[in-house]
């Protein structure tokens, strides 16, 4: 009676198996959440492509092609390769939002822009923030190069 018994116990484990991996095979494996974002400016700084990645404190700082409608000493209005960091800056009922936008081969396009009114929608997951009349200084030297007006959207993709 014992055999019987370890014999049906065995059978079973090695039924169970080959069920289980049947269903596996049959099953397509999860796709992996996708975190891109479509990232758009329109106004004094444009622009729209979507993004992976962007954009935690420390990085990475993703590329993005920006078309500054403003120049400076050091660089021309035109559509510009670069890196992107947006996020919001401050806390509480003073929480401004942060943007940077940088080109290391051109070490005089390094912009940065704080302020905005932020307005983002649980529901929808879709942030928005005005900008009007804002200083536009110089990331490295805060320096300041122009007053912009522009809209940035940021939704998930």
């Amino acid at each position: 009676m014992k055999g019987k018994l370890i014999a049906f116990v065995g059978i079973f484990c090695i039924a169970s198996l080959v069920i289980s991996g049947q269903e596996a095979q049959g099953k397509p494996a999860n796709p992996a959440p996708s975190n891109a974002e479509w990232i758009a400016f329109d106004g004094d700084l444009a622009g729209g492509q979507a993004v992976v990645g962007c954009c935690p404190n420390a990085g990475p700082f993703p590329e993005y092609r920006m078309t500054l409608l403003f120049g400076g000493e050091k660089f021309q209005p035109g559509t510009y390769d670069g890196q992107l960091f947006i996020n919001y800056y401050g806390a509480g009922r003073n929480r401004k939002y942060k943007v940077q936008f940088w080109n290391d081969a051109l070490p005089g396009l390094a912009i940065e822009i704080i302020g905005g009114i932020i307005d983002y929608d649980n529901k929808t997951r879709v942030l928005t923030v005005t900008f009007t009349n804002e200083k536009c200084v110089d990331l490295w030297t805060g320096d300041l190069i122009a007053t912009v007006t522009f809209t940035l959207v940021r939704r998930p993709y």
